[in-house]
């Protein structure tokens, strides 16, 4: 009886332990990443009061006789199923949604595993365990790559406002299509559009690039300079001769007059046969100098005035008309008459307007007039002009002074001429009667065969961190050939920069060709820049290889490397623990990878509290690395929850329960039993 009694005892332990990890279980029903246990018996070694015997010839086999000495435990397992996925919204919070991998921490010199995901970052950028401080190790990125390298974890430390260097372009690749059937036009003529605001048609286009250095001074002055111009000094007013070049226009306004001769023009209808009241050619100086609008030599001068009355010239088909004081001949004078030829199709009346046109045959800008010259450059004179311009090849010189400023920059800039003339646009006018841009830089000749030209943009950093916009032109040449070009159509181009410098680039290339199928063939190109605001020459080689001519659009553009410098505003982990960061300047940069553990028995590692685990000598090997390359799987802005299930707790709690009652009955009944022994003796 007395074994019996020793048995419940042991079966109250036994009960006793297992409502423990319940009530533990049901405890942590909310501990982040917390794996529930459980509790299995094993009865113990029982009393043999007889062995078992075999059979033999004459009797059959005997059982032994045990009994049984009670219960114990036999284990408690840890049970290392994954928990549901919780989100958090914080992008720190790291779960691990599949697989057993564990999160390393450290202490010192001291490195724990954790299910537990509440990361956080200290003072100092590095990434830490919510609420003990421990570091989490991983691997630090290098250069934007990061290589998992076993046991050799650091502490992850990304500190908030972190910089980027500037980085220059390298490289540049094209990808996407070039329209293998885009149309071509035949060429009637070329529209020249000139940078002094005139422009002209012709049937031979063939622009000479006639490169030019720059002045820009603290004043916005800019200067076109010749290349006899003496040397000139940065810090410094202009020095000698800058240019001399063909005027092609003059500008009036009211702070920069200009003295003009209006002469009758016998090869203009709209002009004057005679003017009286007013000396021919008529001068317009002082009071009536021009003091508004662009006027070039040669060009007709609109004249008009209200018509005060109208007399009939004997013995001709003309008439007089005598025009008021607001006529434009001669502003504020009476008495001006002009004779024109009687009209056929309408009458002059009183009080109507005349207009009518003469011919300039003299202008002299006096100080604050603008001229223009055929090479590009404008200049506010300072005094009047010298020499009356009284030809269409009148020049116009210009002395650097120090009313045009200090030198800031002194940079070279691509330029494009037809006729001794700066180009600035070009259009096609097709014999289909469609007009299309073209480009500058590019031979067009009546009878060509003109492609429209696709225009893509590269953006280059330079050493110092500024990005450069350079337009890269794709021109079809013949079925399956492509001719590359700058942004003028030729392979030199200039950029005039918010700094006020002046970026200038060159091209060098072969031809782009595609065999019958549309792939690449061959083609290369290379961009070279020179820099006026202090940055490296440098060159950006570029990979057509991608490229492809299919019917259709043309989609082609390019992506290159290089960066501008930046500051960290933003990270972001990935599902393999990857940690990206995001900075001012747009770059997306791997800034380093959380480490993963995975042991052979993670239900033999040893529970330290506060989440975290250790190995023991039945966890099995360890293997650190990456999520991805054990298996594990992340959940980010998200915490792995508790894997208690309480309906399974509630179930084993009642079982249990009714155990601990059973055991407590052998211990009464067998007490019960020896009393009613020792009661035996009265």
């Amino acid at each position: 009886m007395m074994r019996s009694m020793f048995s419940g005892v042991s079966g109250l332990k036994g009960h006793q332990t297992r409502m423990d990890v319940v009530g533990n279980n049901i405890a942590n029903v909310n501990t982040t990443g917390f794996k529930a246990s459980r509790v299995t018996f094993a009865d113990m070694i029982s009393q043999n009061l007889s062995g078992a015997s075999g059979p033999d010839g004459t009797i059959g086999g005997v059982n032994p006789k045990q009994i049984g000495l009670g219960m114990g435990v036999a284990s408690t397992d840890l049970i290392y199923t994954n928990g549901s996925v919780q989100q958090t919204g914080k992008n720190t919070d790291v779960a691990i949604s599949r697989g057993d991998g564990l999160f390393v921490v450290s202490k010192g010199e001291q490195k724990y595993y954790t299910r537990n995901g509440a990361f956080t970052f200290d003072a100092q950028g590095n990434l830490t365990l919510s609420g003990t401080g421990m570091y989490v190790q991983g691997y630090m990125a290098n250069n934007g790559q990061v290589t998992p390298s076993g046991e050799n974890t650091t502490k992850i430390q990304i500190p908030a406002g972190k910089s980027m260097e500037a980085k220059s372009t390298i490289s540049a690749s094209y990808t996407k299509n070039l329209n293998a059937t885009t149309q071509g036009y035949e060429v009637a003529n070329t529209l020249v559009r000139y940078a002094d605001g005139t422009s002209g048609t012709t049937n031979n286009y063939a622009p000479t690039e006639a490169g030019k250095l720059v002045l820009t001074t603290d004043k916005g002055k800019k200067f076109y300079i010749a290349s006899s111009a003496p040397n000139q000094n940065v810090g410094a007013p202009p020095n000698g001769v800058l240019y001399k070049s063909k005027i092609t226009s003059v500008t009036a306004s009211a702070t920069g007059k200009v003295d003009a001769e209006l002469s009758l023009d016998p090869n203009n209808s709209s002009s004057p046969k005679a003017i009286s009241g007013v000396t021919v050619p008529v001068v317009r100086t002082g009071t009536t100098s021009l003091d508004s609008g662009t006027y070039a030599y040669g060009d007709a001068y609109n004249i008009s005035g209200k018509i005060k009355s109208i007399h009939s010239i004997t013995g001709t088909s003309d008439v007089e008309l005598e025009l008021e004081a607001d006529n434009t001949i001669s502003p504020g004078a009476t008495g001006i008459k002009v004779t024109v030829p009687k009209p056929t199709s309408f009458t002059y009346k009183v009080g109507d307007t005349y207009t009518g046109q003469l011919k300039i045959t003299k202008l002299k800008p006096l100080a604050g007039a603008t001229v223009t010259t055929a090479d590009g450059n404008s200049a506010v004179l300072s005094a009047p002009m010298a020499t009356a311009i009284t030809s269409s090849s009148a020049e116009y010189e210009h002395t650097g002074n120090a009313a045009d400023g200090n030198i800031t920059a002194i940079t070279r800039e691509s330029t494009y001429e037809f006729g001794g003339k700066r180009v600035s646009s070009v259009a096609l006018n097709t014999k289909s009667g469609a007009s299309i841009a073209g480009l500058i830089g590019k031979e067009y000749n009546r009878g060509d065969t003109f492609y429209p030209s696709v225009t893509t943009l590269v953006t280059v950093y330079d050493s110092l961190g500024a990005a450069h916009s350079i337009p890269v032109v794709f021109t079809k040449a013949a079925n399956n050939k492509w001719t590359m070009s700058l942004g003028t159509g030729g392979d030199t181009y200039s950029i005039p920069e918010k700094d006020g410098t002046t970026t200038n680039v060159t091209l060098t290339k072969s031809e782009l060709t595609f065999d019958s199928t549309g792939a690449y063939l061959s083609g290369s190109a290379a961009l070279n820049l020179t820099y006026g605001n202090g940055a490296s020459p440098q060159q950006v080689s570029m990979n057509l290889a991608a490229v492809t001519q299919y019917s259709g659009t043309s989609t082609v553009s390019a992506t290159s490397d290089g960066n501008a410098a930046g500051t960290l505003s933003s990270v972001s982990i990935d599902s393999s623990g990857v940690i990206t960061g995001t900075y001012t300047n747009n770059v997306r940069r791997v800034e380093a990878q959380i480490a993963m553990a995975q042991f052979n028995n993670p239900s033999g590692l040893t529970k330290m509290g506060g989440n975290l685990y250790q190995e023991s000598n039945n966890s099995g090997t360890r293997t650190v690395s990456g999520a991805s390359d054990i298996g594990t799987e992340l959940t980010t802005s998200a915490l792995e929850m508790s894997n208690v299930d309480i309906a399974d707790q509630f179930s084993d709690m009642i079982i249990t329960q009714r155990g601990f009652q059973s055991n407590s009955k052998i211990i009464t009944v067998s007490d019960e039993m020896l009393e009613t022994l020792i009661n035996m003796k009265r």
